[in-house]
């Protein structure tokens, strides 16, 4: 497959769209809410109650049938329809919907980032360096980190939000790295 193909190859998943179509009973909620669960997950964009568009690059047949059996076998239905192609127009508001969703989501991963660093400050300026300290903020930095890749897994259209999460975990990371280092320090200095 030449270069050109792979472009033109990347550029087809871009522009069609899995279009699912549900009725999951509204009591028990559990197959309702699963579905709207994991159809976030694989990225969709819901246009309507129970109508959600995926692009087709982030579909993947076994996660959308585990999906419709968790649906049917509560009693509801779930159907899959595939576009090729919307028009420009509607390629477009698509596209900027898609991008609104991924940064409302890499306002989360900023959001939590501040809050990683100033926990950071607020345990630093309690003199609280302990190893307890680094290794459950090295967990809530790991936590981000892997949230941010799921994110940008799902960015297909280049959200413009991702460049300012990416910094915001970049200095967690940084403010993380100087505060184990003087964990490490003081913890030497100080005789048992």
């Amino acid at each position: 497959m030449s270069i050109e193909d792979g472009e033109a190859a990347a550029d087809t998943l871009r522009r069609s769209w899995v279009i699912a179509v549900y009725r999951a009973p509204k009591e028990p909620s559990t197959a309702r809410v699963a579905a709207w669960r994991r159809l976030h997950r694989l990225g969709g964009l819901y246009v309507g109650p129970s109508v959600c568009l995926i692009p087709r690059g982030l579909t993947e047949q076994r996660a959308l049938d585990q999906i419709a059996d968790g649906v049917r076998s509560a009693g509801g239905t779930f159907d899959i329809l595939v576009v090729d192609a919307f028009s420009e127009e509607t390629q477009a508001l698509l596209a900027g919907r898609f991008n609104s969703a991924r940064d409302a989501e890499y306002s989360e991963v900023i959001e939590r980032a501040q809050a990683l660093k100033v926990e950071l400050e607020r345990e630093g300026g309690r003199g609280k360096f302990t190893f307890a300290e680094v290794e459950e903020n090295e967990a809530d930095l790991d936590r981000l980190k892997r949230w941010l890749g799921t994110i940008g897994r799902r960015d297909l259209f280049g959200a413009p939000g991702r460049s300012g999460a990416e910094q915001s975990v970049r200095e967690a990371g940084e403010i993380l790295r100087r505060f184990a280092e003087r964990a490490a320090r003081l913890e030497e200095e100080t005789p048992p």
